[in-house]
């Protein structure tokens, strides 16, 4: 969502107008998105140019999450580098709705860990958490 229009806030408007639309069709809906969405709350190395470009993506994406009643996980710890350029930051997120957030992370500062998993100039690193795991618990039958 973000990603693909950092430098365009006309096509980050139409595209979260859509969602937006989707999520208040079906308010009850459990839904969930992931990747990255250049949201970063923690940047290292980057071009004081750049701030006000990321800190108007960072606020917009914050801002819909937040109207339309979702939650952002955020990761423990930056899931981008640039080992040439020595730059990172926290960019991959997970965004869901009426799912609840729990074993990895927790409801009052909701983190995903992360994983550099496979090879070592992979620029983004894996990142996970326990979604709606109350949803996965086994039935007890009734006899």
């Amino acid at each position: 969502m973000h990603q693909a229009t950092a430098k365009r806030h006309d096509l980050q408007q139409q595209v979260t107008y859509l969602l937006r639309a989707m999520i208040e069709a079906a308010l009850m809906l459990r839904r969930i998105m992931g990747g990255d969405f250049k949201t970063a709350l923690s940047r290292y190395g980057y071009a004081q140019s750049t701030s006000v470009l990321y800190d108007k993506v960072v606020n917009f994406c914050q801002d819909f999450v937040h109207s339309t009643h979702g939650t952002l996980i955020e990761s423990e710890v930056h899931t981008r580098r640039d080992l040439i350029r020595g730059l990172s930051a926290s960019l991959d997120h997970i965004m869901t709705w009426n799912l609840t957030c729990t074993n990895t992370c927790t409801m009052q500062s909701s983190t995903s860990k992360v994983h550099w998993a496979g090879a070592e100039c992979n620029d983004h690193a894996l990142i996970s958490c326990t979604v709606g795991g109350d949803l996965l618990c086994i039935a007890k039958a009734k006899w």
